[in-house]
């Protein structure tokens, strides 16, 4: 079954979960590939209070620290009426930690 919502179909009943994606703070890394049936991305930082960077872009693009800002244990969503469908990458402050992502 599928559900139209807006521009996109999604055509799995379920979420796709993405294992957890450790990223860094020398290069950014893909932690979703592009996605034309995107209609849901929500991203977790883990709960170590450590900050990152969500990027709307292809990890290739640059690997500069800039885009959507989680800090510690934050999480930010993309909602049906206002969805990216593209290579999604993210980049660390610091050290390495985990992102949790989850996408319909």
């Amino acid at each position: 079954m599928s559900a139209r919502i807006g521009r996109n179909r999604n055509m799995n009943d379920i979420a796709v979960s993405i294992a957890g994606v450790t990223i860094n703070s020398s290069t950014s890394v893909l932690i979703a590939a592009a996605n034309p049936n995107r209609i849901y991305f929500h991203v977790n930082n883990d709960s170590s209070p450590k900050d990152s960077w969500i990027k709307l872009q292809p990890s290739s693009t640059d690997n500069d620290k800039k885009g959507i800002f989680l800090s510690g244990s934050s999480s930010w969503e993309m909602q049906p009426d206002n969805i990216y469908t593209g290579e999604i990458s993210a980049i660390r402050n610091k050290t390495t930690s985990t992102l949790y992502i989850k996408e319909y």
